[in-house]
């Protein structure tokens, strides 16, 4: 039998709201207090680019501004620190080397389920409660916490959560993961948010002005160099202005001329060249991968599943293989396209998110 979150359970839990400034968040925390739970919002403090380090960001404030208006207390964690080492130097590095993070999952591995996550326990929270469009469930035949994606596939955010562990599932909630935007709008509204109608946020959180190459300039240590621009086979074609500017599948602003269409297919590092080919070597089915991790707190030296190798994507069958404590083989059933390092593959049974890794290399 599977039971979910919030449903039956007793209003004796203690409710830290991950409390951001948006409507999400924010009708969470309303939703949790009309119930008749005890609810208080946490909010991080992030380092921000093109900010002064002192500066309150504005989701601080806006987080603030809603606890106000709920009447709950509010609580701020400084993470500029911890989130600028664990994210977006990570960040940085990543595309230096031609590789293209994804910082989400580093964030929610280090710091929204780690370091929040444990100051709301010590605040006194028995659960910790996000706007996250996820679906915690409890398993009772397995005694296992399950997670499952969001009813709205448009906004499902389980691809960057397979990070998880059992301890780390106990303790989250996400009651918006049953339900789409367009009904989290419509309720804001009845609850006379005054958030109700603000935009979603579209950028990377620390990069309000959403220049990602900008950044990775700024906080380089070692500057960007030019390069060649080749063939597989090492015909030189053009210069490329820094490997952080490109990306696996791109097309568009190489700058060079060619008899047919070029895409990006690979880096190398060690020489500092981006690689370019036909659009049919951009598919392949096997890749290595590293920093894997699985819900259920078990090792599966063999996985059969659903593989999700970017947010967008469909998920395709394919086979998982651990070969040592560091890697982790997949290969797909189809060739896909256009696997990025750097980027993730989730996999999937149904709508159960099993686990996860990270793209190191594609073979």
């Amino acid at each position: 039998m599977i039971k979910r979150s919030l449903k039956g359970e007793s209003m004796e839990k203690v409710i830290a709201v991950a409390m951001s400034g948006g409507v999400d968040s924010s009708l969470t925390a309303a939703m949790l207090l009309k119930q008749g739970y005890k609810v208080f919002g946490i909010t991080l403090w992030l380092w921000v680019s093109g900010t002064p380090y002192d500066s309150v960001p504005l989701a601080v404030t806006d987080a603030k501004k809603m606890c106000d208006f709920l009447g709950i207390e509010h609580h701020v964690i400084d993470a500029r620190d911890v989130f600028y080492d664990n994210v977006v130097d990570y960040f940085v590095k990543e595309y230096a080397y031609g590789r293209t993070p994804n910082p989400c999952v580093f964030c929610n591995k280090n710091i929204k389920f780690d370091l929040m996550l444990n100051r709301a326990l010590e605040l006194g929270a028995t659960h910790m409660v996000t706007g996250h469009y996820a679906q915690v469930n409890y398993n009772e035949e397995t005694g296992l916490y399950e997670l499952h994606k969001g009813v709205d596939p448009t906004k499902d955010q389980s691809y960057v959560m397979y990070n998880m562990n059992q301890r780390i599932l106990s303790h989250l909630m996400f009651p918006l993961g049953g339900q789409c935007k367009t009904e989290t709008r419509k309720l804001a509204a009845e609850y006379d948010l005054p958030v109700a109608k603000k935009p979603d946020s579209v950028d990377i959180c620390f990069l309000p002005h959403g220049n990602y190459q900008k950044l990775v300039v700024e906080e380089m240590k070692d500057k960007p160099k030019s390069g060649n621009i080749v063939t597989e086979d090492g015909e030189v074609l053009g210069k490329h202005n820094g490997l952080f500017n490109y990306t696996i599948g791109q097309r568009k602003g190489l700058g060079i001329a060619y008899k047919h269409p070029l895409y990006v297919i690979g880096f190398n590092g060690e020489r500092n060249e981006v690689i370019v080919g036909p659009n049919e070597r951009l598919f392949t089915n096997r890749m290595i991968c590293k920093f894997y991790n699985f819900l259920d707190d078990t090792i599966h030296k063999e996985l059969k599943a659903e593989g999700k190798i970017r947010y967008a994507a469909n998920p395709s069958p394919c086979t998982a293989r651990i070969l040592d404590d560091d890697t982790m083989e997949v290969i797909f059933e189809e060739p896909q396209r256009a696997i990025t390092p750097g980027q993730s593959v989730a996999f999937y049974n149904g709508t159960q998110l099993l686990g996860g890794a990270v793209i190191d290399r594609v073979c």
